[in-house]
């Protein structure tokens, strides 16, 4: 084995340590009711270099103090989670972001210093607690309601979401020539990670569904102008293949997109 394998394979493991350390103490902790895995985990797709996404609910005689908000986000958590966290390792770096806890609860970034694993702490009152889709259940003391059922969107609805989507694409696709003109590769590449993000959008507006959230992309870096923009017209392309499906679907469409990203990149071609 490499030694960047063999390195690889001490994450993994330090990783799998860790939840099951984490799982032990919370399911033999009086203050938690349940815990499950989402992000990678929950869908199964955990790759090496994914993080720890845990949900724990807590009974609501604990829930005040554990779940307590007293600010929406900064560097730091109050001191009763930091005990909880601590009790797995020194944390290096610390991030209260309560509103990505879509259940209402609290929400701590913790990377511990020891094995530079990330574990994302999402803390949520029993009250509120329901069991999510695309998670891996560590454990559920209480037998947690399932996720309530979604409304199916209207046919209105899903080609609004479907339009804005394709329109938001033309727009990032046509600044992003004007990044290669300026020479800024940084953004254009960031910015072809967006485009394909709206495609994805796309394809789930159409198929009245929303668009699974992907950690990480398959996108490379292309080193010469011919490269690039040769990947933004193979999106553009992609995209062209889509309209029609918006416009059966009652949806509508910009004017003429794909003719100013034309006459944008033959500003490029000048250039060169």
């Amino acid at each position: 084995m490499s030694q960047s394998k063999s390195k690889q394979a001490a994450y993994v493991q330090a990783r799998e340590s860790l939840l099951a350390e984490i799982t032990e103490s919370l399911r033999n902790d009086e203050r938690f009711v349940a815990a499950w895995l989402a992000g990678g985990y929950g869908r199964g797709e955990q790759i090496w270099t994914s993080d720890l996404d845990i949900h724990v609910v807590v009974t609501d005689a604990y829930s005040e103090s554990l779940c307590a908000m007293p600010w929406p986000s900064g560097g730091r958590t109050t001191p009763e989670r930091l005990k909880l966290f601590q009790q797995f390792g020194t944390p290096a770096i610390i991030y209260d972001a309560h509103a990505n806890n879509q259940l209402g609860g609290s929400f701590t970034h913790i990377v511990y210093q020891e094995s530079a694993q990330n574990v994302d702490w999402m803390l949520t009152p029993q009250q509120k607690a329901h069991v999510l889709h695309d998670t891996l259940l560590l454990f559920d003391k209480v037998g947690l309601p399932a996720a309530p059922a979604e409304e199916p969107e209207t046919q209105e609805e899903q080609s609004e979401r479907a339009s804005m989507h394709v329109s938001f694409f033309w727009m990032i696709a046509s600044a992003n020539v004007m990044n290669l003109l300026a020479g800024d590769l940084c953004e254009f590449h960031m910015l072809l990670i967006f485009l394909e993000e709206a495609l994805r959008d796309v394809r789930a507006a159409l198929r009245g569904e929303q668009a699974r959230y992907v950690s990480h992309t398959h996108s490379r870096v292309y080193a010469t102008c011919e490269e690039q923009a040769t990947a933004l017209r193979s999106l553009c392309d992609e995209m062209e293949k889509l309209m029609p499906t918006v416009v059966e679907l009652g949806g509508y469409l910009p004017p003429a997109p794909r003719a100013v990203v034309e006459m944008r990149l033959a500003l490029l071609e000048e250039e060169r």
